[in-house]
């Protein structure tokens, strides 16, 4: 008979796991965070959403509208580099849906990889469909802390110092992840950087619309008044070279940003999907041993077709010395520190705040 009563015995115990495993949810107007513990969802659907309105009003002058459903965005805090992934699917010129994951130590994610998402997803919004990556990876590490900025600064220009730059042509012209992976984010971060600071972010984005519609060259003579991307480049390392704060050079004022006109439908029945990585690269290119710092944010190579929607399966190797941002003295519980750190919602900030405080996070 006992052998009978055993699995109701250890029954309770196989629910309790199952729960466990499960882990938390907490939605938001935009968002529906899964994570593994009920304090880590909502702080991160929190400044989630506090992010998507501030890098609206920063990049498009306005709000979002709510999107149709939640973006489903998985969080697992750890002590791995951090890193993130959004993959999109564009069709009938908009976005069908979207996913987002990101992982790390808590405060970096909050920080600097969640930005860097979530302003993929404003880009997503006003372009309606794939954006060159050099500017979509650019404009978000631009989205990221001083921190992340300052990292890629040092690292382009050890990139041009050593004589290892894409080719800033080349660099425009790619639609997807080159071996380089760690040029093109360095690269594209900067030159985004030099043209927002010489115009605005919603003249860059026009730029870019216009880019990919009628070639670099027209839209460099028309919003920038080079005569060509060669001319620019020479501009753009000639301000890295005199490290001055602001750019000089002819802006085009007659040219204006015009979302409509950088929105290409799709055909009918057709969808792309599109995916954005910031996972450790499989390989890293000895420019990317000697110029990243152990706590930087990973960046990665563009995923093969079956990797698409890969929630954090690669093997990720810590480097030496590294320690999390947030000290750790004590257990962790759910993937949150229990030494006393306390976790709060963002604060109201203005979009020209030049970085947002994380409480209870030391630097």
């Amino acid at each position: 008979m006992r052998r009978f009563h055993a699995p109701r015995l250890f029954a309770p115990a196989l629910i309790v796991t199952v729960f466990a495993s499960m882990g938390a949810q907490y939605r938001t107007t935009n968002f529906h965070v899964h994570a593994a513990d009920p304090q880590v969802a909502q702080l991160i659907g929190q400044w989630a959403e506090h992010y998507r309105k501030e890098k609206a009003i920063l990049w498009l002058g306005q709000e979002m509208p709510n999107w149709s459903q939640p973006c489903p965005l998985h969080v697992d805090v750890n002590v791995a580099s951090p890193s993130g992934a959004t993959s999109f699917q564009f069709g009938q010129g908009q976005v069908l849906s979207m996913k987002m994951e990101i992982q790390g130590p808590l405060d970096r994610l909050v920080r600097s990889v969640l930005p860097h998402e979530v302003t993929h997803t404003v880009f997503a919004y006003y372009y309606r469909h794939p954006v060159p990556r050099w500017a979509d990876e650019g404009g978000s590490v631009l989205s990221e802390d001083d921190v992340e900025r300052e990292r890629h600064d040092q690292l382009v220009r050890s990139i041009i110092n050593k004589g290892q730059k894409i080719p800033t042509r080349t660099l425009l012209a790619l639609k997807e992840y080159p071996p380089q992976v760690m040029c093109l984010y360095a690269q594209g971060y900067s030159l985004t950087d030099y043209l927002v600071k010489r115009s605005s972010r919603q003249h860059f984005l026009a730029f870019v619309g216009r880019g990919t519609q009628a070639g670099w060259d027209r839209a460099v003579q028309e919003y920038y008044g080079h005569k060509s991307v060669d001319e620019l480049e020479a501009a753009w390392i000639q301000f890295l070279r005199d490290g001055r704060s602001q750019p000089a050079g002819t802006l085009v004022a007659g040219a204006k940003a015009n979302p409509a006109a950088n929105q290409v439908a799709a055909a009918p029945g057709k969808s792309q999907v599109r995916v954005h990585l910031t996972v450790p690269p499989t390989e890293i290119t000895p420019v990317a041993i000697t110029a990243v710092t152990p706590s930087a944010v990973a960046r990665g190579a563009m995923p093969s077709p079956e990797q698409f929607g890969q929630k954090f399966g690669q093997t990720v190797t810590i480097p030496p010395n590294w320690q999390p941002a947030v000290t750790l003295g004590a257990p962790m519980s759910g993937g949150l520190p229990s030494n006393g750190v306390q976790l709060m919602a963002p604060q109201a900030t203005t979009p020209s705040s030049p970085s947002v405080p994380v409480i209870g996070f030391p630097r």
